[in-house]
């Protein structure tokens, strides 16, 4: 999936979004547009803004938009 798409679907606010990374498993709950929700690897952080959940290297060392490609949607 595209880094620009998978920003789209986030801000969407129609689902949470599950994945698998690295060994990891990952889930982003998007509350509304300045409350998104990331989990992986039994750590959590909370975003108040889209462009930090996608720059914030979260998923061990590596942003959403490095790996956007890489991953499926469950």
């Amino acid at each position: 999936m595209k880094s620009e798409n998978l920003k789209a679907l986030i801000l969407s606010l129609t689902q949470d979004i599950v994945f698998e990374y690295d060994g990891g498993v990952a889930c982003i709950n998007p509350w509304n547009e300045t409350r998104i929700e990331a989990g992986y690897d039994d750590k959590v952080k909370i975003y108040d803004n889209i462009d930090e959940v996608m720059i914030d290297p979260f998923y061990h060392g590596k942003s959403l938009q490095e790996i956007a490609e890489q991953i499926n949607l469950d």
